[in-house]
C-alpha cells in the first residue's frame, strides 16, 4: 500500500515538533489564577486583557477565561481553542511566565485575524516586560 504524499507521515511528524498543549502548559488551579491576577501585570487590548507574571515551571503556561455573556459552550471552546493555538505559535514568550487571557465582550465576533493581531500586540508587550 502506497502511502499518501499529502498526508505527512511519522517522519514528518518528528520533524515539525510535538504540537500538543498539554497540562504542563496550562494554568489549571483557582489558586494560581487569583495568584497571576494579583500579582500581574495587567495589558488590555481590543478584544483581551492579559494578566502576566513570572512563572515558575520551565515553560510559559496559559489559562483562559470566558464568561457565559460571551456566547453558548460552543462558542467559548471556540475561543478557548484558538487563543490556544495563538499561544502555543507565540514567539514572545521566551522564559516561564504564567498568562491569564480574559476574552472581552464582542470577541466572539471577531475573525480569527483580529483576534491573532490583538493577541500578538498583548503578547509582546507581555513577553517584553511592559514595552510599547
Amino acid at each position: 500500500m502506497k502511502s499518501d504524499p499529502i498526508r505527512p507521515g511519522p517522519a514528518d511528524h518528528a520533524a515539525r515538533g510535538t504540537e500538543s498543549f498539554g497540562k504542563d502548559r496550562r494554568i489549571l488551579r483557582r489558586a494560581e489564577y487569583l495568584e497571576t491576577y494579583g500579582t500581574g501585570r495587567r495589558y488590555v487590548g481590543r478584544w483581551l486583557v492579559f494578566f502576566a507574571r513570572a512563572g515558575s515551571g520551565p515553560h510559559p503556561r496559559l489559562g483562559v477565561t470566558i464568561t457565559r455573556k460571551t456566547g453558548s459552550a460552543v462558542v467559548r471552546n471556540r475561543l478557548r481553542r484558538r487563543l490556544r493555538e495563538l499561544f502555543r505559535r507565540a514567539g514572545p514568550f521566551a522564559g516561564a511566565i504564567d498568562v491569564v487571557v480574559n476574552v472581552r465582550a464582542g470577541a466572539e465576533a471577531t475573525s480569527f485575524a483580529e483576534l491573532a493581531a490583538d493577541f500578538e500586540r498583548l503578547a509582546r508587550k507581555a513577553g517584553a516586560g511592559g514595552g510599547p
